[in-house]
């Protein structure tokens, strides 16, 4: 039997920037440039506002101190959801996965501090790409043998980016947001969505382009990442349209929340209707590993029999890959 997706689950923190609070940091930015720039209107965040305005952030070593959640407790959450989604307990998991760029500690692994949380003993490790993690983690489970994986296995992707954001940076301070999300997979159990194929692969002499420093803040090379996002998605698309039926007036397409102006580049390059492209980067801002598979444990109930969805995520590595869905 072919992987599937048996549940999935979803987290956001209560904390909303919005692109008002942003122009009135006044570091040259305003809501019109961002609406034209990057298309975010709101930002979900761990971070108090007070805190922001006070502080914009310099020491990140302090956000974490005041910030109202972990990327650990968004993982549990978002797992939690995930469980009960799949209709199964927590000490069923056999195998726990996760994708953090912004961990409290480099030691335990985060996969294990949310197997704790979740009170569950099992094989946990991270497995771990940033934003393109959806990707990365159907793909790596691709390649066992589906007797050596566990009946069921849990994915979680998790990052708090707005703890490592440098608030007088203009294009930094809209970018972001915080949040998790999470997947049951089984390969002897049917579920709601079957893997049809999954692919993930990276240019490492490119990994300098996007940074999160440890103790310091978020940099990347913002044009050329940019350009080569939706060049490499654009790509991306098209080598799925050719080895599957896509039919954009049913099918659906889940890029990469990296801000809503460069996914519209794409579905209008590949002539995807907007009815068709679901997206969460307007409201929540980019949530790195997180965003995509959160998108779709959002839209859980409105995938419909026989649909096929198109995952194509990009970004540090760098790295870029495909998931294409079958309901």
């Amino acid at each position: 039997m072919t992987l599937s997706i048996l549940g999935m689950g979803f987290d956001h923190p209560a904390g909303v920037i919005d692109n008002k609070f942003l122009e009135n940091l006044d570091v040259g930015t305003n809501e019109q440039w961002i609406l034209e720039k990057i298309g975010i209107v709101t930002r979900r965040t761990t971070l108090p506002l007070d805190y922001i305005r006070d502080t914009r952030n310099l020491d990140p070593r302090e956000a974490v101190k005041v910030a109202s959640d972990t990327p650990t407790q968004m993982g549990e959450r978002a797992s939690r959801m995930a469980l009960q989604r799949a209709g199964i307990k927590p000490e069923q998991i056999g195998m726990l996965i996760c994708n953090c760029c912004t961990p409290i500690q480099l030691a335990p692994a985060e996969s294990q501090r949310i197997a704790k949380a979740l009170q569950i003993k099992c094989k946990s490790f991270d497995v771990f790409t940033a934003c393109p993690a959806f990707a990365l983690h159907v793909d790596f489970l691709n390649c066992y043998r589906p007797e050596l994986l566990p009946e069921y296995v849990l994915c979680v992707s998790t990052a708090a980016l707005t703890q490592h954001v440098n608030y007088n940076d203009r294009s930094d301070g809209a970018i972001w947001g915080d949040g998790a999300a999470a997947w049951v997979v089984s390969t002897r159990q049917p579920g709601k969505l079957r893997v049809l194929e999954a692919f993930y692969t990276t240019d490492p002499t490119r990994c300098d382009a996007v940074v999160v420093d440890t103790f310091g803040h978020f940099h990347q090379d913002g044009r050329a990442v940019r350009d080569f996002s939706v060049r490499q998605t654009v790509r991306l698309i098209r080598q799925v349209e050719e080895n599957f039926e896509i039919d954009w007036q049913r099918d659906v397409f889940i890029g990469h929340q990296a801000n809503q102006t460069m996914l519209q580049q794409i579905t209008n390059n590949r002539g995807i209707p907007d009815s068709q492209h679901w997206q969460n980067v307007t409201e929540i801002g980019n949530q790195a590993g997180a965003g995509a598979p959160a998108v779709l444990a959002m839209n859980w109930d409105r995938i419909k029999e026989g649909q096929k969805i198109v995952v194509a995520v990009v970004g540090a590595g760098l790295s870029w890959g495909t998931v294409v869905l079958e309901a």
